[in-house]
């Protein structure tokens, strides 16, 4: 045989063995790494995981095999490296965030469904590049001045409710989801854009953003949606193709595209130097140099991640918020009565100091806590690299391990909802306990039943916004976290004084799609529900 024959049949044999190996070396590297029982031949362990409701699975599984282990994974894949260990995950988001990028086959997804912000970019350049041109709209000086935008909106929500309820007999059965959404994008537009949905007053565009995204968070808690994420990191070529399942994920965000061309050529920028996030992308596109001008299809793309997921995120905080609280009238009680109390209307900061409204902070926390919006994460190690353990774990081998190898490629689960359940940490994880967070706080004795537990040291708990795993932590947390919060007190601040929340008796479970979010056992067809009975205060 010729020397070009010679090569021409080594170079894909040497392929197929490349491949062999990389797979080889994924599948066993984190063979002394401990995993749980029975694991499903076809599945391994992810269907499993996939149909976690709460996230009891994966506490189970920490119970089982420590902090951190793997999981076989569906359809021979490599094994999946599940990490809830505080110190692991403080390396991976915090001190090596970089290394460990979204997984190539969410990364597709995540540009369809929020565009190429800042929740897609990868890469510590572009990342650190978009999160500064961004990030001063956030800034605690800013979010100050949207109190009015917030406000307003919140009276709108008020007032439509009040009168759904007294032409409907003095109360009213409510989807909160469907409630909610509406405030949270209306306050969004106006207060990062100029731009006034109306969500709340029916208007045809806002309705459109709210339920498309719905019914897309719906597609991704069906099982279609868990088989095409397997499909998809077998081939992920696919989501190039011009595939009807696959352009519909997109389509929220190709609406949301189109209108901000109007927002665009509508805005104007603050020549005084205004940091609203709209004349902050206008000023970048205005720049001379190419290295910092910002062109008009990126502006489109930062408007879309925002709205998304600016909206979103909040929406269903809120929305959980007024299920338990209707669950727990004694508490419904206490903060209706704390926030009576006080004089006038709240302020940013009045909101931000954990002592003017101490149950109100710990009704949100508790919240969020118990409801990330992102229940559950999927990076990948961009390159090799040793993960260090805060609790060691005991490998295959019977011998303690007090770290872990990872190679390049592993995939890599980090289930932020076991995170904030996790009873080692949290104790009584799935009651809705805001005492929690007032055990020891001068003045909120009133609020504590003997016995109460309290937080956890600092250096036990994550290392996320109050020790939760809600945000994210590292430099990749929530860039609009202020924003988030004092939105998330007004609404509930303007609600709860107004109004009174019921629980309806049905059995909510929660899913995993785009965003954590519930729907009624038994009337699973229904899409996303959780219903509430409220009347006036």
């Amino acid at each position: 045989m010729s020397l070009p024959l010679l090569i021409a049949a080594a170079i894909p044999l040497c392929i197929v063995g490349l491949v062999i190996k990389t797979w080889w070396d994924r599948r066993f590297l984190l063979k002394n790494v401990p995993a749980p029982a029975n694991p499903s031949l076809i599945w391994g362990h992810e269907k499993t995981e996939w149909e976690d409701n709460s996230g009891w699975q994966w506490r189970a599984w920490f119970k089982e095999c420590g902090k951190a282990f793997k999981l076989k994974a569906a359809w021979g894949h490599p094994d999946i490296l599940v990490v809830g260990d505080t110190v692991a995950l403080s390396h991976i988001y915090a001190k090596n965030t970089y290394n460990y990028p979204h997984s190539p086959v969410f990364i597709p997804l995540i540009e369809r469904l929020t565009g190429r912000g800042l929740i897609w970019v990868e890469g510590e350049r572009a990342h650190k590049k978009m999160r500064a041109l961004v990030a001063p709209a956030f800034s605690a000086d800013n979010v100050r001045k949207m109190g009015s935008d917030i406000y307003q909106v919140a009276h709108s929500l008020q007032n439509k409710l009040s009168n759904e309820i007294m032409g409907n007999g003095g109360s009213s059965v409510v989807n909160a989801f469907e409630l909610t959404a509406p405030a949270t994008l209306d306050v969004i537009g106006r207060v990062a854009f100029g731009h006034d949905f109306n969500t709340i007053g029916n208007s045809a565009e806002g309705i459109k953003i709210t339920t498309g995204w719905k019914e897309q968070n719906e597609m991704g808690q069906e099982q279609a949606g868990f088989t095409a994420l397997l499909v998809l990191r077998l081939f992920p070529w696919i989501t190039s193709l011009p595939l009807e399942a696959i352009q519909a994920q997109g389509a929220v965000a190709n609406r949301i595209r189109e209108l901000a061309k109007g927002i665009v050529s509508n805005g104007e920028i603050d020549e005084k130097g205004g940091k609203d996030l709209m004349s902050i992308l206008l000023r970048a596109n205005g720049q001379q140099d190419p290295a910092k001008r910002v062109d008009l299809a990126e502006i489109y793309d930062h408007i879309v991640t925002f709205i998304v997921a600016g909206h979103e995120t909040t929406a269903g905080a809120t929305a959980f918020s007024l299920w338990t609280l209707g669950q727990n009238p004694d508490i419904q009680t206490a903060l209706r009565d704390e926030l009576l109390s006080f004089p006038g209307e709240p302020t940013y900061d009045d909101f931000a100091n954990p002592d003017t409204f101490p149950l109100l902070d710990a009704v949100c926390k508790e919240n969020l806590r118990m409801f990330p919006a992102s229940a559950r994460n999927e990076k990948v190690a961009a390159e090799d690299d040793i993960l260090p353990l805060r609790e060691p774990i005991r490998g295959a081998d019977g011998c303690w391990m007090n770290s872990i190898p990872v190679k390049k490629g592993q995939v890599i689960h980090i289930p932020s909802i076991g995170i904030n359940r996790d009873e080692d940490v949290w104790g009584d994880a799935d009651v809705f306990r805001p005492s929690r967070w007032l055990v020891g706080r001068p003045g909120c004795e009133k609020y504590c039943k003997p016995g109460d537990q309290g937080l956890k040291p600092a250096d036990e708990m994550c290392g996320g916004w109050a020790g939760i795993f809600s945000f994210s932590e590292g430099p990749r947390a929530c860039v609009g976290m202020r924003l988030a919060l004092f939105e998330y007190k007004v609404l509930i601040y303007t609600l709860v004084k107004n109004f009174v929340f019921e629980d309806t008796g049905v059995n909510v479970m929660l899913r995993f799609g785009a965003t954590l979010a519930p729907r009624v056992v038994g009337q699973e067809s229904d899409g996303i529900k959780l219903p509430v009975k409220i009347s006036l205060a």
